[in-house]
């Protein structure tokens, strides 16, 4: 159901370049039940964004349901 290849996102904040997802890659299938768990600012919330279609990657593939 959802496939999630090599994520990749960047941040600029002031000058800095903040790396918020590196090569994030996972899989899950129909009827599977995860938690995205983390310390703060480990980008719980810019996987959630990109995994919604809130936000488009730097790099990589989200797949949903074969689209």
């Amino acid at each position: 159901m959802l496939d999630v290849r090599d994520l990749h996102k960047t941040f600029r904040l002031s000058g800095e370049v903040i790396h918020a997802l590196a090569g994030v890659s996972l899989n899950v299938a129909a009827g599977q039940l995860v938690a995205i768990m983390g310390a703060s600012g480990s980008g719980k919330s810019t996987l959630l964004h990109l995994l919604g279609g809130l936000d488009l990657p730097d790099n990589g593939v989200v797949v949903v349901e074969g689209r």
